[in-house]
């Protein structure tokens, strides 16, 4: 007797099986860096701010605060994590572009799988920025390092 468990399954060729509509990939690569570009705007104007908050909070409690400024590049995880698990599954810029992000079964991505693409963003990007750059150009999905490790592909929104 055999029984099925509904899990689905998984690795590269599992990732590569689920059936896009036509054109869900064009022009991803270049969306994606204008989209990067205007979100980086974003997320800089937000850790200044908050690193100002945190030196006027600094100032009215006499230094107790001053060491929160140290928070303030996780301005940049939350901005990224929320946004693209959110309802939207994309980032302001994203949005600007037309493109959001999927699971490689076409669902949205939740929190976490948002927080892990953010996190593998910046890792694949310190570890190797010429890796990350080149990839999406050997693949037809446009899928980057960090896509492949954490199961997740860009898609224009109008296709989905």
């Amino acid at each position: 007797m055999s029984e099925s468990n509904n899990v689905a399954p998984t690795g590269l060729s599992a990732s590569e099986s689920f059936s896009w509509p036509a054109g869900a990939f064009d022009g991803v690569i270049m969306a994606r860096c204008l989209a990067f570009l205007a979100d980086l705007l974003v997320v800089c104007i937000l850790i200044v701010l908050a690193s100002a908050l945190f030196g006027v909070l600094g100032i009215l409690t006499f230094g107790l605060l001053w060491p929160g400024a140290a928070l303030s590049p996780l301005v940049a995880l939350a901005y990224f994590t929320f946004t693209l698990g959110g309802r939207h599954s994309a980032t302001p810029g994203m949005r600007w572009q037309g493109i959001e992000l999927r699971a490689w079964n076409g669902h949205r991505p939740g929190y976490l799988q948002a927080l892990l693409q953010t996190i593998l963003f910046y890792v694949t990007v310190t570890v190797g920025t010429f890796l990350v750059l080149v990839v999406p150009f050997f693949n037809e999905r446009c899928r980057c390092l960090h896509d492949y490790l954490c199961g997740t592909v860009f898609v224009r929104s109008s296709s989905v």
